[in-house]
């Protein structure tokens, strides 16, 4: 009998290890084209929330497949943390928007 629980708990941080090596592969191959280093790339907000989804994924892999209480409970803590940043580039990105709208009226 297939572990139901266990295939897709594994599968959760083997998606998001997938994840961001995808986008970090076409942000490398994005970072060459415009002849800028991958960190300037990776900074956009777009391609840093996918990283960041890649990064949940793999962290609710991890916690769904931990045994011990504490351990779960520091994979979740990390988990929030990683959301709670992906909201704070959100947050900044729409008020950069906001201001360089206000300023072109």
């Amino acid at each position: 009998m297939i572990d139901v629980w266990g295939v897709f708990s594994n599968s959760l941080w083997i998606l998001g290890l997938a994840v961001l090596l995808a986008v970090w592969s076409y942000a490398a191959y994005e970072a060459g084209r415009r002849k800028v280093k991958v960190r300037h790339i990776v900074n956009e907000l777009g391609y840093a929330l996918a990283l960041n989804a890649g990064m949940v994924l793999f962290l609710a892999g991890m916690a769904t497949t931990e045994k011990r209480g504490w351990a779960r409970g520091l994979w979740i803590v990390i988990g929030l943390g990683v959301i709670a940043e992906s909201v704070w580039r959100i947050v900044q990105h729409r008020k950069a928007a906001a201001l360089s709208t206000d300023e072109r009226q």
